[in-house]
């Protein structure tokens, strides 16, 4: 009689803590898209949109600030966000701590410097803007702690190799357009960022 072998059933790890997203963060983000702000600051004029009433936790803390960690300013007419790091310590009790910005569909050229100071970052939506180097993309280096980024429906997507760049400035993300970051990604963002950074040496040699 032939026994079919059993593979024992192994559950899967839990994971380290929820994601930072719009399912299944349980405190609702600063909602203010669809607001037509033109500027950051334009925020303390409006009221933040209401989200699900299921959200267990308290948006507010004592001192009257949001307890999120999520930040929507999507779907606006942003041309610029040098005040961003002066509205998110007046809205928020823990600045530091916002691990999600949603930029996405506002009328941005350049990736701004304010948003690199929010260290603990893990989600920016860039989405729909007017984006058009791959410099400015050099920027989020510093933003160690991000996984998730889009970047398309900017002119930047365009550029030649534009996914293997992106992935060979920022190794550690996991999403990139909505789009799961592979193996094969990896493998070809880093023979493209050899052969990028050999070419950079061979056109200085022949400067020099």
């Amino acid at each position: 009689m032939y026994n079919a072998s059993v593979v024992p059933y192994k559950p899967k790890r839990d994971m380290a803590g929820p994601a930072i997203d719009s399912n299944n963060d349980i405190v609702p983000p600063l909602d203010y898209s669809f607001c037509r702000l033109t500027k950051p600051t334009d925020v303390y004029d409006e009221t933040p949109r209401m989200n699900s009433p299921r959200k267990v936790k308290t948006q507010k803390a004592e001192s009257g600030k949001s307890n999120s960690r999520c930040l929507r300013l999507n779907n606006n007419a942003l041309t610029e966000i040098d005040s961003l790091i002066e509205v998110a310590s007046t809205l928020f009790e823990k600045p530091s701590d916002i691990a999600w910005l949603d930029l996405s569909f506002n009328e941005l050229t350049a990736i701004n410097p304010a948003i690199t100071e929010l260290k603990n970052l893990q989600i920016l939506y860039l989405h729909g803007n007017q984006i058009s180097s791959l410099a400015e993309i050099e920027k989020l280096k510093s933003l160690t702690n991000l996984r998730k980024l889009t970047l398309h429906g900017n002119a930047v997507e365009n550029e030649e190799n534009y996914r293997y760049y992106v992935l060979s400035i920022l190794p550690n993300l996991q999403e990139l357009d909505f789009s799961c970051v592979t193996r094969n990604d990896r493998r070809t963002a880093e023979t493209w960022r050899k052969m990028g950074h050999a070419k950079k040496k061979k056109n200085k040699a022949v400067e020099n």
